[in-house]
């Protein structure tokens, strides 16, 4: 799947100013200001859904495709081999309509917010558009770790959605303080990560023990046939993972790679 990009919305936060009231019995400008951003709300919603849906379609046509491609050429079935040949052709088309929403939404949000949290930061609706926003950041942040293992990048990416709850002065998204502390948490190896390596384990359920490794951090040496990841230690020094490049799988690891040499990231 392409990356997805992340979009930032450019705010400019302005002073408050009461709204003149008008003088028939009609809406107020600030009730009417309000009725539109309710209808922007709506629109976002219905992409914010569009968007769910596709992943959901996308999601389940990948993990169908990998079952599939898990058993033998020989053993598929035609149906299977015909299913896979259309999911070839299928996910691309569904992970370009993605993109397209996703930037649509976006597009949506930096309208709908740079109103919202100027003009009305305590409203139910600047709130739950500010919540969407939150977990799109989120996807952005899983999805930075999961392509470089850069864990900084991912919680600086999320300091600009949490900045704007600390802007307008309402509590954090629980969620968002959530992911924060948990990739904090990941970005350094502990020992209890350390000593739950076994040998034989993929480069998948290394990743699933002692998090993604920075890219910068893996090296490859072709000749003795070994692939190599750093992991940093908290207090300084590194933590090597040792694989065989032809099997994928570990053979060693060593605590005490580095010592003191603080490795990148």
């Amino acid at each position: 799947m392409k990356s997805i990009r992340f979009l930032s919305v450019f705010l400019v936060f302005a002073a408050l100013i009461g709204l003149t009231l008008s003088c028939n019995s009609g809406p107020s400008e600030e009730e009417l200001a309000l009725a539109q951003l309710q209808d922007q709300l709506v629109t976002i919603n219905q992409t914010y859904q569009e968007l769910q849906s596709l992943r959901v379609e996308i999601a389940t046509a990948k993990a169908t495709s990998a079952e599939i491609e898990a058993i033998s050429e020989k053993k598929r079935t035609d149906e299977q081999k015909v299913q896979l040949e259309e999911f070839g052709l299928k996910l691309p088309e569904l992970e370009t309509k993605s993109e397209e929403i996703y930037d649509t939404l976006q597009a949506h949000l930096a309208d709908f917010l740079t109103v919202g949290l100027n003009d009305f930061p305590q409203s139910a609706q600047t709130a739950e558009a500010l919540q969407i926003y939150s977990d799109e950041a989120m996807i952005i942040a899983d999805d930075t770790v999961a392509k470089s293992g850069d864990y900084k990048k991912a919680i600086d990416q999320l300091g600009g959605a949490k900045g704007y709850y600390k802007a307008i002065q309402v509590p954090v998204y629980p969620a968002l303080d959530e992911k924060i502390a948990s990739l904090q948490d990941w970005r350094f190896i502990t020992q209890e990560r350390f000593d739950a390596l076994t040998k034989g384990m993929t480069m998948d359920e290394v990743k699933a023990v002692v998090g993604v490794p920075y890219h910068a951090n893996i090296q490859e040496d072709e000749k003795r046939g070994v692939q190599t990841w750093l992991y940093k230690k908290q207090g300084g020094g590194a933590v090597a993972v040792y694989f065989k490049i032809k099997t994928g799988k570990m053979y060693s690891a060593q605590w005490d790679a580095i010592k003191t040499k603080v490795v990148t990231d």
